[in-house]
């Protein structure tokens, strides 16, 4: 898997040929996913030169090649699971930078996945949320007592 910037957005392999889909989309929905996971406090390949990052992108894209199968070329490097990362989400990720785009989930397909995978979530059983919350609430009564 790459990872190609052009004009400021994160592009799939085939995308940089321009070979614009669905199924690049499903490829750069799981590059922005991972960009949230790590709260965009880490690049991915950022250990990789740019001209790095093209050859791999350019592995990515030709894997499924005859030269491939011969093992000739080496497999396409992928970003790694972040900590805060549930070992499904990153396997839906994973499936979604897969080197054959028709082999790459749906939109309608990861929807269903994170639907099950969110029932019987609420955001309120979250520190972060309830912290927030109330640190608002708090922010709005000092503006309200103060405004009298």
């Amino acid at each position: 898997m790459g990872y190609i910037y052009a004009n400021g957005s994160v592009r799939a392999p085939g995308a940089v040929q321009g070979d614009f889909t669905s199924k690049s989309d499903a490829w750069s929905f799981a590059v922005t996913l991972w960009e949230i996971l790590t709260l965009a406090r880490r690049r991915p390949f950022a250990s990789l030169s740019d001209d790095d990052v093209i050859a791999n992108c350019r592995r990515h894209h030709h894997h499924a090649a005859p030269a491939a199968a011969a093992g000739s070329v080496p497999p396409p490097a992928l970003l790694e699971r972040p900590s805060t990362c549930p070992r499904e989400i990153y396997d839906l990720m994973v499936e979604c930078w897969r080197t054959e785009p028709h082999q790459r989930p749906t939109f309608r397909e990861m929807h269903m996945f994170l639907q099950r995978k969110n029932s019987g979530y609420s955001p309120d059983d979250e520190p972060l949320h309830s912290h927030y919350h109330q640190h608002h609430q708090q922010h709005q009564q000092q503006h309200t007592v103060s405004d009298v």
